[in-house]
């Protein structure tokens, strides 16, 4: 499970202590793996991993949303939002998530889409909702879906993509070596018909999700330091909008995941 380090503008435990909380996570999740029964249901898939996820994923936005003393007011959405709990869920440990979060750009706050940093990648996502064939509208500023029966047009995730990647090429550059940028978009349940594309972007749609997928699972490099160093400093422009609990908790161990 990606370990969840930033959403919005949410108090994060993650960027007071990033190097504390990266290893205690880990310890954490193995311990809470083995309090988990297996049970094998009637579909042959295995009942309480399922439960282990969904508990650990609660758990993992308690994290991403509160500290000790403080606590940050959250959009109830995200705990229903099955993109998060897709790249939370189904991605290894190794990897960190940013998700929308908002940084602070030239001292204004700007909201980004997906960044996912692993051992030797940085990940720049735009995900694309919902069914059908995106293609690229006689306005290239725009994507429209051709099989949608209203003709849907959105902004071109193609723009959201290179203002992601204008802002954190920069802070990226000291680690060029050890990680490179991958410009990403995805649409799981969708076609995307682009042709003859310049740009270094990967597009993920229906016919190559789960080969995207795979590649990431089976990356069986550890945590590095440097890319360490690049979340926290990501972290470290990162917004933050929180307010102090009215009765901040007594220590660390009362905030961490439950039954620990």
């Amino acid at each position: 499970m990606a370990q969840l380090v930033k959403i919005q503008d949410y108090v994060s435990r993650y960027e007071k202590n990033l190097y504390h909380y990266q290893s205690l996570f880990m310890r954490i999740k193995e311990n809470r793996r083995k309090g988990f029964k297996t049970d094998i249901g009637e579909d042959g898939r295995k009942l309480l991993q399922k439960e282990f996820r969904e508990t650990l994923f609660q758990n993992q936005m308690k994290w991403a949303t509160s500290t000790v003393r403080e606590v940050s007011n959250v959009d109830q959405k995200y705990n229903r939002d099955q993109q998060l709990q897709f790249l939370t869920q189904e991605i290894p440990d190794n990897y960190f998530l940013f998700y929308e979060p908002v940084l602070r750009v030239k001292s204004a706050p700007v909201e980004l889409d997906v960044i996912l940093v692993g051992p030797a990648t940085i990940s720049l996502i735009v995900w694309m909702k919902g069914e059908g064939i995106w293609q690229e509208a006689e306005n290239k500023r725009f994507w429209k879906n051709g099989s949608s029966e209203q003709k849907e047009t959105r902004l071109s995730p193609v723009i959201r993509l290179e203002r992601m990647n204008s802002i954190i090429k920069g802070w990226a550059e000291p680690y060029k070596e050890q990680l490179s940028i991958q410009q990403t978009i995805i649409a799981p349940n969708a076609f995307i018909d682009l042709s003859n594309d310049w740009r270094k972007i990967n597009f993920v749609d229906k016919r190559n999700f789960k080969e995207w997928h795979m590649r990431i699972v089976n990356e069986p490099a550890p945590v590095k330091s440097q890319q360490l160093k690049f979340v926290s400093e990501i972290l470290s422009i990162g917004v933050t909008n929180s307010l102090y609990r009215k009765d901040p908790l007594q220590n660390e161990s009362e905030l961490s995941f439950e039954g620990i």
